[in-house]
């Protein structure tokens, strides 16, 4: 099927994820952050590297494991620099990475997801910001953030949730969840907004 355009989005976490645990401190379960610093521990010819979680009201710690019994060679060296140097970058790639979590088996706090969402063009006209039929709309989430899909697509059409649900109803718009590709794929197929003034 050809589609008048098709427009790209991404979604896009503003920090780490969150992490909720048991915290030994305050004696509850809390909600630790990533602190952006790492811990490297050499062992004889091996090396462990954690990422280092704080709960945000004792300031108790969390080692999260990245790297256990190592070889430093097998790392790469910018790699190792970057973990020795509490390099930002590096430590927000493992805080946003759902896999690290599941490898350390923590549960991430989804509720509290601070994310944007990027149009693919940046250079964007009044105009282009208002949809018609035939679009395609693909919202990548290659983050797997755990955020409503309808909270996601309202947000981008600048739609209410209720009109959103209208809409979908009536067959104006097709949402539909790719969900081994993180992808949210919109048609719209008929006009949105004849009912109101943007």
């Amino acid at each position: 099927m050809s589609y008048l355009r098709k427009i790209e989005y991404t979604i896009t976490p503003k920090e780490s994820f969150k992490i909720l645990r048991n915290c030994s401190g305050c004696g509850c379960k809390t909600i630790f952050h990533n602190t952006n610093s790492f811990r490297v521990n050499a062992n004889g010819s091996k090396i462990d590297v954690w990422l280092i979680y704080q709960c945000i009201k004792c300031k108790h710690t969390n080692n999260l494991t990245v790297y256990e019994r190592c070889r430093p060679e097998s790392i790469l060296q910018e790699e190792y620099e970057g973990y020795l140097s509490n390099c930002n970058k590096l430590a927000f790639e493992y805080g946003t990475d759902s896999q690290f979590f599941a490898k350390n088996r923590v549960e991430v706090d989804w509720s509290n997801i601070k994310y944007i969402i990027n149009r693919k063009n940046d250079m964007l006209l009044e105009t282009d910001q208002i949809f018609h039929e035939g679009d395609l709309l693909v919202v990548n989430n290659s983050y797997a953030l755990k955020i409503r899909t309808d909270k996601v697509v309202s947000e981008i059409l600048n739609l209410t949730r209720s009109e959103l649900k209208r809409l979908e109803k009536s067959g104006i718009i097709v949402v539909t969840k790719e969900k081994q590709e993180h992808k949210i794929m919109v048609e719209i197929k008929g006009e949105l907004y004849s009912d109101r003034t943007i």
